[in-house]
């Protein structure tokens, strides 16, 4: 049997490193309960309204769907990290999620981690002789 040059050993496909729309995915999926926790910090929210806060709030870069955002809102909720109840928002019963104190907390670390995770990446690219876009 010969291997394709996308093939691992195992049979697997192996991801196009070099191709953006790789990094990009992996970051919206790493980003996704950081960016939830993020919105949710501001206020309590329905579902909805949590995808298009982190939406927004990201100026798209991490647009997770609907069938995205439940699944992890309910994990967030079994753990602990939420808080729900129901509210009539515009006359119709909707769930509404607030974080909890261990909520909070774990926003704070999430933070922590991905400001660690940032000064690396930018220790990473200043090595490799990058420049550094500065925020105007």
């Amino acid at each position: 049997m010969t291997q394709t040059k996308s093939e691992s050993a195992a049979g697997r496909k192996i991801p196009d490193y070099s191709d953006p729309s790789y990094w990009h995915g992996t970051i919206k999926m790493s980003l996704s309960k950081f960016f939830v926790l993020s919105v949710l910090h501001r206020k309590p929210m329905h579902g909805y309204e949590v995808v298009q806060a982190v939406e927004r709030s990201t100026k798209g870069c991490c647009s997770p769907s609907e069938g995205t955002v439940y699944p992890m809102l309910n994990e967030f909720e079994a753990g602990g990290y939420l808080s729900s109840s129901a509210e009539v928002v515009q006359g119709r019963s909707r769930k509404v999620y607030a974080l909890t104190d261990k909520g909070r907390e774990a926003f704070q670390m999430a933070v922590d981690a991905w400001l660690e995770a940032t000064d690396c990446i930018l220790a990473s690219r200043r090595m490799a002789g990058g420049a550094i876009p500065s925020k105007e």
